[in-house]
């Protein structure tokens, strides 16, 4: 077991410990166990899979971020990150929907970049949101 914390600048996400923790870097997938040699990696818009002690799994939509990880000691450091449960479906699938309009009409390559980022963003929350309903 190990410790656990998901930090977002609106506060502290999830603090517990952990048997098992599964996410994405830019690098691509990783889990990490107890005792893992030290990293510090950058997290991609992606699921977070934390497996607790009694096998219980919680999922976040992490938005991206940072994971430091002393073979102890797990933090996660993150612009944002939603449970499931927490996510709108709806609200989120029309925010692409919109963004797919305005990137049709959309010259600039610096605004398409953003634009592009944020229906990313929204579709990794829906897809969060599906997996685990």
């Amino acid at each position: 077991m190990f410790n656990v914390k998901l930090v977002t600048p609106s506060g502290i996400k999830y603090q517990g410990k952990a048997k098992y923790v599964e996410y994405k870097t830019v690098d691509g997938g990783m889990g990490v166990l107890e005792n893992r040699l030290p990293i510090v990696a950058k997290l991609k818009l992606a699921p977070l899979k934390i497996v607790e002690e009694n096998d219980n799994e919680i999922f976040f939509a992490v938005l991206g971020g940072l994971v430091d990880m002393d073979g102890k000691n797990l933090t996660i450091v993150s612009t944002d990150a939603e449970k499931p449960e927490d996510i709108d479906v709806d609200n989120a699938m029309k925010a692409v929907k919109q963004a797919e309009e305005r990137l049709k009409n959309e010259d600039d390559k610096i605004q398409r970049t953003k634009i592009k980022a944020y229906i990313e963003k929204n579709m990794t929350k829906v897809n969060i949101a599906k997996k685990t309903k």
